[in-house]
């Protein structure tokens, strides 16, 4: 399947951090861009540097990044968004989809669409300090889809650079079927260029939401990445190419010493390396079986010993039917 179409890494916090889409990049084919997990805003004029350590341009960004952030005051957004100008970006994007109830209970991520005038005024410091390079990233609604549809017409009054749709409800979280339906409503309805973002896992949900999608140019995949790292390039190629046992474990035996360089401690690495597992077992044989080890490690020392009997005695990846999303 040869394809032009643009790819974007989504933001999973923990995970699509600057380290993991970097050696992403050196071991495997990678996305045309990220969005990078969010930031989130908070009262003060300055900007702690530690917090835009993930999106310093200085540091290294092997994928094109957009930042993104968090939030629901519209004067700490501008601040946040001028330090982002500050670093020589020019885009940027507001995160008004995140489920997560202790998050959307507050007015942020995806309850921040329930306030219409919340969230007109987020857009309208956005566009205004962003022109032409603002975003944003919403769900279809919190407990029924139809939020996002009813305000289509708020966000068509902005000048946004793209809308990024996961076509679920926030109280679906990233379980049960994305909502197809309800999607195909919110991109008929909306006049920016619209991201498709959910359950994308294989070669196959990619051509069958293309098929049902053909006027969708832009697609966010997170998960399904995080799962396959092989992903992109079994998307874009004609023939889908095997995966490489050699490439897998040369990407993790890197992602393990550079995060131990850029992480405080070996409880930090063991953090971040569970928090990859938990996605990426569901592309091999006997996944639940590797998961069961890696996540009761308690030191570097347990990780390094499950890790390499894996490798040692390598279960295969599953076939991408066993990973399918889209029906």
């Amino acid at each position: 399947m040869d394809t032009t179409d643009d790819f974007c890494l989504a933001p999973l916090r923990g995970v699509t951090v600057r380290t993991f889409r970097n050696l992403h990049a050196l071991w495997f084919m990678p996305p045309d861009r990220a969005v990078a997990p969010f930031i989130p805003t908070f009262a003060g004029a300055k900007v702690k540097p530690i917090l835009l350590k993930d999106v310093d341009p200085d540091l290294g960004q092997a994928v094109p990044v957009v930042p993104q952030v968090i939030g629901k005051d519209p004067e700490q957004l501008r601040t946040l968004l001028r330090s982002f100008k500050a670093l020589g970006y020019s885009c940027a994007d507001l995160n008004a989809g995140c489920p997560w109830p202790f998050v959307a209970k507050k007015g942020r991520g995806a309850g921040l669409m329930r306030e219409a005038a919340a969230f007109a005024r987020m857009l309208e410091i956005g566009c205004e300090e962003m022109p032409g390079g603002f975003s944003v990233k919403v769900r279809l609604g919190m407990d029924k889809p139809d939020l996002l549809l009813q305000r289509m017409e708020l966000i068509n009054s902005f000048p946004l650079r793209e809308v990024a749709v996961h076509a679920r409800t926030a109280k679906q979280m990233y379980e049960g079927r994305v909502q197809l339906e309800p999607f195909a409503a919110a991109l008929a309805a909306c006049r920016h260029p619209v991201v498709y973002n959910g359950d994308i896992r294989t070669r196959g949900d990619y051509a069958r939401l293309k098929a049902r999608f053909p006027g969708v140019t832009r697609w966010m995949i997170g998960r399904g990445l995080a799962t396959d790292p092989f992903l992109i390039e079994r998307v874009r190629r004609e023939v889908a190419g095997e995966r490489e046992v050699a490439r897998l474990k040369g990407f993790l035996d890197d992602f393990v010493a550079a995060s131990a360089e850029e992480l405080y401690g070996p409880v930090s690495v063991l953090g971040r390396m569970k928090e990859l597992w938990g996605y990426l077992h569901l592309s091999l044989r006997q996944g639940e079986r590797v998961w069961n080890g890696v996540k009761i490690c308690r030191t570097m020392d347990e990780y390094h010993r499950v890790v390499e009997g894996v490798f040692e005695t390598f279960p295969g990846f599953v076939e991408d039917e066993a990973l399918r999303g889209i029906e």
